[in-house]
């Protein structure tokens, strides 16, 4: 078949190729650096966090998790959840310190702060963690008593009064040795 618009013939090829290009900007330069990126996770499509590299996406370990990520190495790693949820602060304050018990005094603690528009409640809580398995986290299921554990929990609440809920439970010294970029982490939703 003869094309009548033997001038466009470049046109469409070059469209054609524009089409299915996918253009990196920004992009990092090796392998290496791709694993030193900090991944995003939007919020609520409002704003982003900035995961840090060195925390691992994970599957979800349960359906209501949005995001998870591994924190730490080999066998002694902490679980990071991200999820939206409801229910008032102090009661979502309170049943997180309520899953723990023992632990020092001072490790203890939570602080609200205002980051950008958003408001934000960190929590930190040690001693033996008892953990379910199963049923979910307001059903029923085994308990299993995890000691010398610790969280680093955030509840984040946009303008408009939703609220995100990020939690790092584990080993107590994998989350110690990691509340600081947990914190940074929770700090950029207002960058």
């Amino acid at each position: 078949m003869r094309n009548r618009y033997p001038a466009l013939r470049p046109v469409v090829l070059i469209a054609a190729f524009l089409s299915s290009a996918v253009f990196v900007t920004g992009s990092p330069a090796t392998a290496e650096d791709a694993e030193k990126a900090p991944e995003s996770v939007s919020v609520f499509d409002k704003a982003e966090l900035k995961v840090p590299a060195e925390f691992k996406r994970t599957q979800p370990a349960s359906r209501i998790v949005q995001h998870e990520f591994k924190v730490g190495e080999g066998d002694s790693t902490a679980r990071l959840t991200m999820m939206a949820a409801g229910g008032s602060v102090d009661a979502n304050i309170k049943r997180w310190k309520g899953q723990f018990s023992g632990g020092d005094e001072a490790d203890q603690k939570s602080e609200k702060m205002d980051i950008g528009k958003w408001t934000v409640h960190i929590v930190d809580v040690s001693g033996a963690y008892a953990e379910r398995m199963g049923g979910g986290p307001f059903a029923g299921g085994k308990v299993v008593q995890r000691e010398n554990y610790a969280m680093a929990g955030a509840i984040l609440i946009e303008p408009e009064g939703r609220q995100f809920f990020i939690k790092m439970i584990g080993p107590a010294d994998v989350v110690k040795a990691n509340r600081e970029k947990f914190v940074a982490m929770v700090k950029s939703i207002g960058q």
